[in-house]
Order: structure tokens, then sequence, then C-alpha cells
């Protein structure tokens, strides 16, 4: 069952962050047009910075989970390495169930309850000039907490499962 569990997670997220790609051309055309509009006719727009900003906060968020899937992210292995691979899943389990797992719920429940409450209020972005509704990148960012707390609580059961000598060696824990 956790197999199944892992591999529909594994699905998940990929979809999400494949289907956030969708973003990053937008983000290119969004900065050329600005450059081009800045530079070369001196014609600055109110738009461009909002919409830069949003995307790429959105884009960030959405793929973090992905990050985490394909073991991506920034790690100092220096003495974990050295360790049994038990006793690495077991440091790993660890983190995930007593630091990282607490702080994403945390931070993204109250970013969940944050685009819930722009939407209901039709809330504007107050610094910028132009005030778009800022709901729509709110709830971006929220499905990337979703997200990075769904991979995260399937890395952690694998990591359990290494513990406990079940399972395949996870991603994360680096072959000696």
């Amino acid at each position: 069952m956790l197999s199944r569990l892992g591999q529909w997670s594994d699905l998940l997220v990929r979809l999400v962050a494949y289907t956030s790609l969708v973003i990053y051309p937008g983000l290119v055309l969004c900065t050329l047009y600005e450059v081009l509009a800045r530079y070369a006719f001196n014609r600055p727009t109110i738009w461009a910075f909002d919409i830069v900003f949003m995307l790429h906060g959105a884009l960030f968020m959405l793929t973090a989970a992905y990050v985490l899937q394909k073991s991506a992210h920034v790690r100092i292995d220096i003495l974990s390495t050295r360790l049994p691979h038990r006793v690495q899943h077991a440091v790993n389990l660890a983190f995930y169930a007593l630091v990282f797992l607490p702080a994403i719920w945390i931070v993204g429940a109250a970013t969940i309850r944050r685009a819930y409450s722009a939407f209901m209020r039709g809330e504007v972005e107050l610094v910028s000039a132009w005030g778009p509704l800022i709901w729509p990148f709110f709830s971006a960012v929220a499905l990337g907490f979703v997200m990075l707390w769904l991979q995260a609580l399937v890395e952690a059961a694998r990591h359990a499962a290494g513990v406990m000598g079940s399972g395949p060696l996870s991603r994360q824990v680096i072959e000696r």
C-alpha cells in the first residue's frame, strides 16, 4: 500500500510540476517585454514587476516538491554519508518527522488561509501601482506547499521503511 501511495504521490507531484512549466514562458516574455519597453522605447510598464514576481514565486513553489522528489535540493552530507544506511534513514526520518513536516504544515496552513481570505475579499496587491488581484499567486503558493508536504510525507515513509530494512534505499541516501 505504501508503494502505491508513493507512486500516486510521485505522479501527482510530477503533474503539478510539469503543468507549472507553462508559467516559465510567461515569465520570460514579461521580462523581455519590460526590458524592451523600458530601454528601447523609454515606456516602462506598471504591471511587469508584479507579474514577474508572482510568476516567479508560483513557479518556485509549484516545483519545490518535484525538486525534493528528485533529490535536487542542496544537501551537505559530509557526516551522514559515513553512517550505515539504516542510520542515514533514521536521521532523515527524524528530520522529516520532527522538523520539516511540522514546519511545512504550519506555513502551508497559514498560506491556505491567506489565499482563501484574499479570494473572499478580492484583495489586490497594495504595494503596486497596478494593484492586481493577489489570490491567484497565494493559491499557487498554497498548492506548492501542499505538494511539498505530500512529497515530504512520502519521503518520510520511505525512510521509515529503510529504518526497518523493508524498503529500498531512498533516492536521498547517498551510496558509498
